[in-house]
């Protein structure tokens, strides 16, 4: 769904007015502000046909290695790979601002913190974004991947869903949670301030126009569910903790209802070879798919139909 200029402004301003409720909505923990934020992104989402999308590059399908692999299976599973912060490409990425404090030890502890809880899944809104497509679909020899979010609960799911709010500011540690991370004695009230700064970024990210699924993935030395639950605190929208074995965590998504292939997967052999597998894949799922074409004039993609 490639959005046309002037219907892109209105969903420009929209965005901000979202980014500005789920600001507000993030740090509260009550059922009317609950209800009142799912309206609103409910509404939002209508506005881009409840499709969001992800981006990436194609592993190679010769070596048939774990990472292609990977990819065919959430093309059939409808999933996908939810990450640890910490192998995202922006160091300032889910991480606080310390100002004024020498305690670097506490930094890097709330650094661990984040790393080890939560595993985060990143969407844009358009299958058309010529940024995203070089950036994070190997310079447009990738796919894009199309959810339908229509029926998604987030609630039911157990995860925290929402736009990605773009700030020149990253949000600054409060005093409290400096003192309960020195005492690793974090509360409900820590874990929400914390959530909420998986869900800001540098301004300058602002062109990918961001939505976050956010799965609490705890390692607790003493793993079982009543008291690892009790012991952290963690808040409403991450109600239950998991074992973390890796950097990943296969989420399984809303229904994948598109794949677009990027306009130069053709330029060589093995993209070819890629393509003509993943299209048959998605052929036997019923999955649409359409192949990105560079605008004859202006710098413009578009999607043809396959």
């Amino acid at each position: 769904m490639c959005i046309r200029d002037q219907e892109s402004a209105r969903i420009r301003k929209a965005r901000k007015q979202l980014e500005r409720k789920t600001a507000q909505w993030l740090l509260k923990e009550d059922a009317a502000s609950d209800q009142a934020f799912d309206k609103a992104a409910h509404a939002y989402l209508g506005k881009l046909h409840y499709k969001l999308y992800k981006y990436q590059g194609i592993p190679d399908c010769k070596a048939k290695g774990e990472d292609y692999l990977r990819l065919k299976r959430h093309l059939q599973n409808h999933e996908m790979s939810l990450s640890s912060p910490s192998t995202f490409n922006d160091p300032f990425d889910c991480h606080m601002a310390f100002p004024g404090t020498s305690r670097q030890d506490l930094a890097t502890r709330s650094r661990d913190i984040v790393n080890t809880i939560w595993r985060v899944g990143c969407l844009t809104e358009s299958p058309c974004n010529r940024l995203m497509w070089s950036h994070y679909a190997d310079n447009h020899r990738g796919l894009c991947i199309e959810y339908d979010f229509s029926a998604f609960d987030p609630f039911t799911a157990r995860v925290t869903f929402a736009p990605v709010i773009y700030s020149p500011n990253r949000p600054q540690v409060p005093e409290k949670l400096l003192n309960d991370v020195a005492t690793d004695q974090l509360d409900r009230q820590d874990f929400r301030f914390l959530t909420s700064t998986l869900f800001t970024k540098d301004s300058v990210w602002q062109y990918e126009s961001e939505w976050r699924i956010v799965k609490g993935v705890h390692t607790c030395a003493s793993y079982t569910k009543q008291s690892c639950s009790s012991r952290c605190g963690l808040p409403y929208s991450i109600p239950e903790c998991y074992l973390a074995p890796s950097l990943y965590y296969e989420f399984e998504m809303p229904p994948i209802s598109a794949v677009y292939f990027g306009a130069s997967i053709d330029d060589s052999c093995k993209g070819q070879v890629a393509k003509k597998e993943l299209q048959e894949l998605c052929s036997r799922a019923g999955i649409p798919t359409f192949s990105m074409r560079l605008d004859e004039v202006g710098y413009a993609v578009r999607p043809i139909p396959e």
